[in-house]
């Protein structure tokens, strides 16, 4: 295959510091969006210059959120009442939000559907493309640039397809159940944190394990690239289950123990170090949890294939796996968890807000249905607990 010489890039792009999210450098540096020198980028090249371009610039887009939230909760820290979420993964305190039920939950399950929204585009084309590459179907660069140009060139096709849809149910389950068992928890008025922290992982857990061992199953039956089997193995079923048991006690339980231990014994700021082994130690916990997952889609599509063979695969597909698996986990407990969170903390009244509107349709509805005088007695209740 011919190789192409590097790109001589013009004196001003080589020296800008933003490059690839810089308005005036990153056209030039693509051939179809008006380049002023003659050497072409490849497909390849694109992909990871778009790559690292949009991870540039989720990253100062979640800096943003971060640094506004963290203004939010100083503002109101003095205040009676305030219980501004830091937005930990791991966090199960209450909220203290002072809407009733009818009209809180459209709100939890709107919230969580408009995250997995915003997380699943790139969480699909990760997961089709990686079952796609352990099945020989197509390599995983290969089946990367087609399903990212799919997004661009056939939007309905992407948003409307079989990956996307699976995805957009895992997420949306995963993060209503969550939503909903944390109303529930308000409700029953349960606040030491302990109790709270094992009834929210224990029903996220269910959720989230049971849809994606059921997700990749059809992922394995629908891209694996072979003949489609009656039902998916037992085995293959167990050891989704297993990986993502992995992935959720590594968030919800060793990532706060790390903060924790990293905070006692070298005196590290709080919010930085917890913000950082929230995202680190799910991360690297894919690299325990990889084996796993190519096992699981080499025994679907090799059930009779030798222990000797097993381990060829895993060892031929670790890199790739292990390195797409950590990747998506930044989107997945990033974008969607934090997107959430900011979702329902604008949406959802505290306390510490303004009395809400009368003539909003959901406060007259709770009106009609007889509800508006429990409203004071909670707010009262909340009140004295707080003093």
């Amino acid at each position: 295959m011919k190789r192409l010489p590097l790109v001589q890039f013009p004196e001003s792009v080589r020296h800008c510091p933003y490059v690839v999210t810089c308005p005036t450098c990153f056209p030039r540096m693509n051939p179809t969006r008006g380049s002023n020198f003659s050497v072409p980028l490849d497909a390849t090249q694109l992909l990871i210059i778009w790559l690292l371009r949009q991870s540039i610039i989720s990253s100062f887009f979640i800096r943003s959120i971060m640094e506004d939230v963290k203004k939010k909760i100083m503002a109101t820290s003095n205040e009676a009442g305030s219980s501004m979420r830091q937005f930990d993964f791991f966090d199960a305190h209450t909220h203290h939000f002072e809407e009733l039920a009818l009209e809180r939950a459209p709100k939890e399950i709107a919230c969580a559907f408009a995250a997995s929204f915003l997380v699943s585009p790139i969480v699909s084309i990760i997961d089709k493309c990686m079952v796609k590459d352990i099945s020989s179907s197509e390599k995983f660069i290969s089946a990367m640039k087609v399903a990212t140009k799919e997004i661009f060139t056939q939007p309905k096709a992407f948003f409307t397809g079989l990956s996307f849809r699976l995805t957009v149910i895992v997420y949306f389950g995963t993060y209503a159940v969550a939503n909903l068992s944390e109303m529930v928890l308000d409700i029953k008025e349960i606040e030491a944190y302990e109790e709270r922290k094992g009834y929210k992982v224990a029903a996220s857990a269910v959720a989230n394990i049971g849809l994606l061992a059921w997700r990749d199953s059809v992922f394995a039956r629908e891209f694996g690239g072979g003949k489609p089997k009656a039902g998916t193995p037992l085995r293959t079923i167990g050891l989704f289950a297993a990986r993502d048991a992995s992935t959720m006690y590594a968030t919800f339980y060793a990532a706060p123990k790390a903060s924790d231990y990293l905070i006692a014994e070298y005196g590290l700021e709080k919010y930085s170090t917890e913000f950082g082994m929230a995202l680190a130690i799910p991360v690297f916990t894919q690299i325990v949890t990889a084996p796993l997952h190519i096992h699981a889609m080499d025994f679907y599509n090799n059930p009779g294939t030798s222990t000797e063979a097993r381990f060829n695969a895993i060892r031929q597909e670790f890199s790739t796996v292990a390195f797409a698996r950590g990747f998506r986990i930044l989107p997945a407990f990033g974008i969607g968890s934090f997107s959430n969170n900011r979702f329902r903390e604008y949406f959802i009244r505290h306390d510490y807000d303004p009395e809400p509107n009368p003539n909003r349709l959901a406060r007259r509805v709770t009106k009609a249905l007889g509800m508006e005088a429990e409203l004071p007695s909670i707010v009262k209740r909340r009140t004295t607990n707080q003093q």
